[in-house]
């Protein structure tokens, strides 16, 4: 089952959620978008994952981001461990908890259906 590493709302919006298969992803809402990483889930990949990590999932177009993040609120049913203020921050980290691997993460949210929403 995933779990939630932290939430960090108070100096931007970012979040880092251990998935299933023993992966962390990284997720960052900001006013230019949202950037997903993936990366190990070890002191190395914490201090590097951010920066050095394979990309999950980018949108530089807010726009399409609020977008996306209305559509996942849709299709994911809240978690309760997720207490974010922010909408797309929450629906960007419920969509990576429901996923169990980063491959999945990616493919979910780089459907073709979810990203014409």
């Amino acid at each position: 089952m995933s779990r939630l590493l932290y939430i960090n709302e108070k100096f931007g919006h970012d979040a880092t959620i251990i998935l299933d298969s023993g992966d962390a992803c990284w997720i960052s809402v900001g006013k230019k978008g949202v950037l997903m990483r993936s990366h190990k889930h070890n002191f190395w990949g914490g201090l590097l994952g951010s920066v050095l990590g394979p990309k999950l999932y980018q949108e530089r177009n807010i726009y399409q981001a609020l977008n996306v993040a209305q559509a996942l609120a849709v299709i994911f049913r809240p978690v309760p461990q997720i207490r974010c203020k922010d909408m797309m921050l929450r629906a960007f980290c419920t969509a990576a908890w429901q996923c169990p691997s980063p491959e999945r993460v990616k493919a979910v949210l780089n459907d073709p259906e979810l990203l014409a929403a």
